[in-house]
């Protein structure tokens, strides 16, 4: 399948999608690649910008996302995006039942490193490095399969 398009969904849509969001669109212009990447929120804190932590953190790595704002996952998203990278199993199990159309293209964003991605709102800046961190390696690991 060709992948010209990628939701990353977690909870809020304040911490990890839209790092993991941010992080895989660089790469991806990097890159010179036309895959569009997005976020979402299961539960989304709705018009929210990024966490400050978050925002520090992609910084420090070159990314800004000063111009996000959370927004809800809805059935068109979800039809209209070709690959969905969720969270945490609980993420996945909510959403392939939530959204029909999910069922087939939506997988742990550490689906090929077998881990989670543990929730780090509120919790002090480690916990979003740790996060950056384990996006990292999840998209050497994506590349491969999205860019052949």
């Amino acid at each position: 399948m060709d992948i010209t398009s990628i939701l990353m969904v977690c909870r809020g849509n304040i911490c990890r999608s839209p790092m993991a969001e941010g992080y895989f669109a660089k790469q991806f212009n990097d890159l010179k690649s036309s895959t569009l990447v997005s976020s979402a929120g299961l539960a989304a804190l709705i018009d929210q910008p990024a966490d400050d932590h978050a925002q520090k953190i992609m910084v420090q790595h070159g990314i800004s996302l000063s111009s996000h704002r959370a927004r809800q996952l809805t059935n068109n998203l979800v039809r209209k995006n070709d690959l969905i990278l969720v969270m945490s199993y609980s993420q996945l199990q909510q959403l392939t039942s939530q959204f029909i159309t999910a069922k087939g293209k939506t997988f742990l964003l550490g689906h090929w490193n077998q881990i989670e991605i543990e929730d780090p709102y509120t919790k002090p800046a480690e916990a979003f490095l740790k996060v950056y961190q384990k996006i990292e390696s999840a998209w050497q690991k994506w590349k491969t399969r999205i860019l052949q």
